[in-house]
């Protein structure tokens, strides 16, 4: 893969992707529609610009060293089959998703305005452990990418 640049991936590019989109798209591997995706994808990114409070261990706990090694691998992320059906998808949240497209940019620009003004704050979450802003802008950008490549709207992954 060629280098890019993450924040301008996210915050230029990606909503003209998306607008390529049809909500009857069915995806290459998985269960989402794409209107589920979209919303998994602003959910996660939003859930990551706020301050999350409370103990963290230390050290780091198995599955959280895990997850920090899969980052200092590159976060190429993997589908991995499961039993789960169609029926386990969480409810929509947006009427369409051309609304749910909507609400992306403004997600991912609350997650960069959040870390630029808590340039100090080290992110934490049960499953993650500790991460720096890099690793975080590193996993939603391979996130991202992730499923763009499920519904075929990027050509290559990683």
């Amino acid at each position: 893969m060629t280098s890019i640049n993450k924040k301008e991936f996210l915050l230029k590019e990606l909503h003209g992707i998306l607008e390529n989109l049809d909500s009857e798209k069915e995806a290459n591997f998985g269960l989402m529609t794409p209107q589920h995706m979209v919303e998994h994808l602003t959910w996660t990114i939003k859930a990551t610009a706020k301050k999350h409070e409370g103990d963290r261990e230390n050290p780091p706990n198995k599955k959280q060293l895990g997850f920090q090694k899969f980052i200092e691998k590159g976060a190429v992320l993997k589908h991995y089959p499961s039993d789960k059906t169609k029926a386990d998808l969480p409810p929509l949240k947006y009427d369409s998703l051309k609304e749910a497209i909507s609400k992306l940019p403004e997600a991912i620009q609350r997650f960069y305005d959040f870390w630029d003004s808590n340039k100090e704050h080290v992110p934490y979450a049960s499953f993650m452990g500790e991460m720096s802003f890099e690793n975080l802008e590193l996993f939603h950008f391979m996130h991202f990418r992730f499923h763009l490549w499920q519904f075929g709207l990027i050509q290559e992954y990683p």
